[in-house]
């Protein structure tokens, strides 16, 4: 829906700001995790897979955000300079994204929320449906 409705998004998470930028850029190149997350645990048409990806854990109760990013205990990336909070930054033209990892995840660094000993995500193959 926001992919046909809208020309610029903004990604909250836990009441935050975590991405902002326009519609294509976002499905194109997201550069916050959670982001990443979202988009990695939608079916797709265009690829089958054993499982989807999910983003472990559940969003901090608001009486108990975490010092710093509110994603970081659900985080792959999370690291000790986390626990400050991250502003929101242009990471490239007109894409602003409030991660200490952004420029890397610019520059191709792959994000991978589910292990193989931990998923308990759903089965897919061949769902149709999908972002895009």
């Amino acid at each position: 829906v926001v992919a046909e409705t809208a020309d610029d998004v903004v990604v909250m998470y836990a009441g935050r700001v975590a991405e902002q930028t326009d519609v294509r850029s976002l499905f194109a190149k997201p550069l916050h995790p959670y982001t990443i997350g979202l988009f990695k645990s939608l079916p797709r048409v265009d690829r089958s897979e054993e499982r989807l990806e999910e983003i472990p854990g559940n969003v901090p109760s608001p009486t108990k955000f975490p010092s710093g990013c509110r994603f970081r205990t659900r985080c792959p990336l999370a690291a000790a300079k986390c626990s400050e909070e991250p502003p929101l930054v242009e990471v490239e033209p007109g894409h602003r994204s409030a991660c200490w990892f952004a420029a890397e995840l610019a520059a191709g660094r792959e994000v991978h929320f589910n292990t193989p000993t931990s998923s308990q995500g759903p089965k897919v193959a061949g769902i149709a449906g999908g972002a895009a």
